[in-house]
């Protein structure tokens, strides 16, 4: 993916590319062009929680249109390719030089290894003694109180700031959580839902000392 990045970028008309899948941040710019790290990160994240709003909604690429920049992103490989070039450049151009370079890279396609399952023959099934299935009685949960909300979203402000609003009502919303009837199995899952959520703007060490603070908060 790095060599896509790089043949993309060397491109006259092609300002830089990146290519985010998870919390995979890569990118190339041209030296008469660059983008700090940080907003390239935002841009991942507004661009994954504009995926989870668009639900069941397939596509293939989309573009967005700045003042005087463009930005190409593609579906690719499970993840997402950015072209960033100017707006009095072809969109068509873009796209012909995208595909001519990727029809160089294909996908790397993850091979799934099955393990035979053994065959278990006639006596080593009257060898297996059947278990005693032994029904253990559901536990109730306790149901937390409402303000602990407040208390997450004051931790989520500290390390998000400005996208801990957007990003915790969605994870919210995503996983049908009602305040006033929010157990702490609930919060617990949230908790870590938020954490993977937020890895790819302020990355997996910083995202992980975040939700250590929400389970301790949960917790007490």
């Amino acid at each position: 993916m790095k060599e896509l990045l790089r043949e993309l970028s060397k491109n006259d008309i092609v300002l830089g590319s990146f290519f985010f899948k998870g919390t995979e941040n890569l990118f190339s710019f041209t030296e008469k062009y660059s983008v700090p790290e940080s907003r390239i990160k935002r841009i991942a994240l507004v661009l994954t929680q504009t995926m989870d709003a668009l639900g069941g909604i397939a596509f293939d690429r989309f573009l967005l249109e700045g003042e005087d920049k463009r930005i190409s992103i593609y579906k690719y490989n499970g993840g997402y390719c950015g072209i960033i070039f100017k707006n009095d450049i072809d969109y068509d151009s873009i796209e012909s030089i995208y595909h001519k370079l990727i029809s160089k890279v294909p996908p790397v396609e993850e091979e799934v290894k099955v393990k035979p399952t053994p065959e278990i023959t006639e006596k080593e099934k009257l060898k297996i003694p059947e278990k005693e299935v032994i029904e253990e009685p559901e536990k109730e949960e306790t149901v937390l109180p409402p303000s602990i909300f407040e208390k997450m979203s004051e931790i989520l402000t500290e390390y998000l700031g400005d996208f801990s609003e957007t990003i915790f009502t969605n994870q919210m919303s995503d996983m049908k959580i009602k305040p006033e009837f929010a157990t702490f199995s609930e919060l617990q899952s949230l908790c870590f839902s938020l954490q993977k959520a937020s890895a790819m703007l302020i990355g997996p060490s910083h995202a992980r000392e975040m939700v250590d603070k929400l389970i301790a908060l949960i917790k007490s």
